[in-house]
């Protein structure tokens, strides 16, 4: 019946070109194969018709300017996911109904249910980026510190759902018992528990960092003897960018545990604190004369918190008379501190000079006394 359907329905064609048509060559008749020649080519005219047709109206709408998730969702290259999915629908109705050979069609419809899913899959991975780069702006607009690391954390999560999700379905449909695999992992879980024991202790150790707050992405921090600048908060681990320019990745359990030393919460403000110790030859008056110079040329310095200043008689050590320097000084955001601590370790070298006063270091002094021997 279905080979003679030219035959009923198109008598204008030659008895040749019906015998043609009808004729078999591989697996089905050529009208068949002619039709679904046509139907590829609609499929694709209509895909490229509706890309272009969803960049247009995409380009037309007028976005308000408070940040939404559609905004963030439209910035995305959506319309190919989306003329991609109506493309495999249509293909999907037209081959069931060209009644093709069940092997054939079950082959096809195979592959556009998976170019079905990879571009449902591409959708919702866009969707979870704008939800991200929301949860962010959100963030940002706030100010908040457990923002600011909850959104690119955030952001994996949601990935990572949608590229597992989707895995499922894409290997469903090629006709994987999905059921078997979720029931296997289950029966593994407790197995899974004990081998993944770090990874679920760094996974805590996030959720620790990220409620507790003791840094944030961009803080210069000191933990253990690891000093740079914050980076990124992961997952399992959390890269600090050392001060010789390596990358420095730390397990966020460790993380949560040791003291953590944010050097970007001093403010501007840095502390000097030196002992300097001078020879046992110095006099009092000199060392005197040089602690009331030292203090008052701090006093006249703006950058000095004046309420933190202490020079004075600290120590009377083995080889050196030591007196303690301590104070703070705010350094601008422009400014190295390296550079303003080389001015004041001048200066004392400067005033100590000027006191005639020498620096100490460590010496030993033999005193031998001969004794006169009776006989």
């Amino acid at each position: 019946m279905e080979d003679n359907i030219f035959q009923t329905s198109a008598s204008f064609i030659s008895a040749e070109m019906q015998e043609i048509l009808n004729h078999q060559i591989v697996v089905m008749a050529n009208w068949k194969w002619l039709a679904l020649a046509a139907a590829t080519l609609f499929v694709l005219f209509m895909n490229k018709f509706v890309r272009v047709l969803l960049y247009k109206i995409k380009k037309s709408i007028n976005l308000p300017e408070e940040r939404t998730f559609f905004s963030y969702f439209l910035q995305q290259n959506i319309e190919r996911g989306l003329s991609w999915i109506l493309a495999a629908l249509m293909g999907m109705a037209l081959v069931e109904n060209l009644e093709l050979p069940p092997n054939l069609e079950k082959y096809l419809l195979v592959i556009l249910k998976v170019t079905l899913g990879l571009h449902v899959v591409r959708l919702a991975y866009f969707a979870a980026d704008a939800s991200g780069l929301l949860i962010d702006h959100l963030a940002k607009k706030r100010q908040t510190q457990i923002g600011d690391q909850l959104a690119p954390l955030a952001t994996k999560m949601l990935k990572t759902l949608v590229i597992i999700i989707g895995s499922l379905v894409i290997l469903q449909n090629f006709g994987v018992n999905v059921s078997a695999i979720l029931a296997g992992l289950g029966l593994g879980g407790v197995a899974l528990a004990f081998a993944a024991q770090d990874t679920v202790a760094n996974f805590f150790g996030t959720v620790t960092i990220l409620l507790d707050s003791p840094f944030r992405v961009g803080d210069h921090v000191k933990i253990q003897d690891v000093e740079g600048v914050v980076e990124e908060v992961g997952f399992r681990s959390t890269r600090i960018r050392s001060l010789t320019n390596t990358l420095v990745t730390l397990p966020n359990s460790t993380v949560a545990k040791e003291k953590v030393d944010n050097i970007t919460e001093r403010r501007g403000v840095c502390r000097f604190r030196h002992i300097l110790g001078f020879t046992y030859s110095a006099t009092p008056e000199q060392i005197d004369q040089f602690s009331e110079q030292l203090r008052y040329h701090l006093k006249q310095d703006p950058r000095v918190q004046q309420d933190r200043v202490a020079v004075q008689f600290h120590e009377l050590a083995d080889s050196s008379q030591n007196i303690l320097v301590n104070f703070h000084f705010v350094v601008q955001p422009d400014e190295s501190e390296a550079l303003i601590l080389q001015k004041y370790l001048l200066d004392i070298v400067k005033l100590s000079q000027a006191s005639k006063l020498d620096f100490a270091f460590p010496t030993r002094t033999l005193i031998m006394e001969s004794a006169k021997l009776s006989l």
